[in-house]
């Protein structure tokens, strides 16, 4: 079988520029509006010419919204609130980040010590969410820098993320 491109589908804003602190360029990574985007892009027909890792928050209702296809991906791996899926038979990955990005910041910054008000951001859930909605979080310099600086300080999550990205890129 010929070696596939890996292509990154990030689910939000947030997601966008969390994954994009890991794998710095754009042409690995198409962002979608939502977990439905995201399992309609690795049910679409042109799937099957790439590696596809979708990056997803926990929903409540992750199963119902994507119309049951994450139902198909089985538990690789659960570490710091991120979880590895596979689906074997499309040979597709699925991160899953905590309930949301918003939690999966906070606690890794209660992890390592950081106080999110430094950066401007609220540790509350839903001061926070409201903020990273916005597509101007992706370029955000304060996001950035809090994704650097959890990054640096090995806030547990942020290494676990890092090494299930070099792991599915490499596979």
């Amino acid at each position: 079988m010929p070696e596939r491109s890996v292509q990154y589908l990030p689910e939000c804003h947030a997601d966008t520029a969390l994954l994009r602190h890991f794998i710095p360029d754009h042409s690995f990574s198409i962002h979608c509006l939502g977990c439905p985007e995201v399992a309609n892009t690795m049910l679409s027909p042109r799937a099957e010419n790439y590696r596809l890792i979708g990056l997803v928050d926990n929903d409540p209702d992750l199963d119902s919204r994507c119309g049951g296809f994450f139902k198909t991906f089985t538990l690789v791996e659960h570490a710091h609130k991120v979880e590895l899926r596979m689906n074997a038979t499309r040979q597709q990955y699925l991160i899953v980040i905590d309930r949301a990005v918003e939690t999966f910041l906070i606690w890794n910054a209660q992890q390592v010590g950081i106080d999110m008000l430094v950066y401007g951001f609220t540790p509350d859930v839903k001061q926070l969410r409201r903020l990273t909605k916005s597509p101007s979080i992706e370029t955000d310099p304060n996001y950035r820098q809090l994704l650097a600086d959890l990054h640096d300080q090995q806030a547990p999550g942020f290494l676990t993320l890092e090494r299930i990205l070099n792991d599915v890129t490499t596979t």
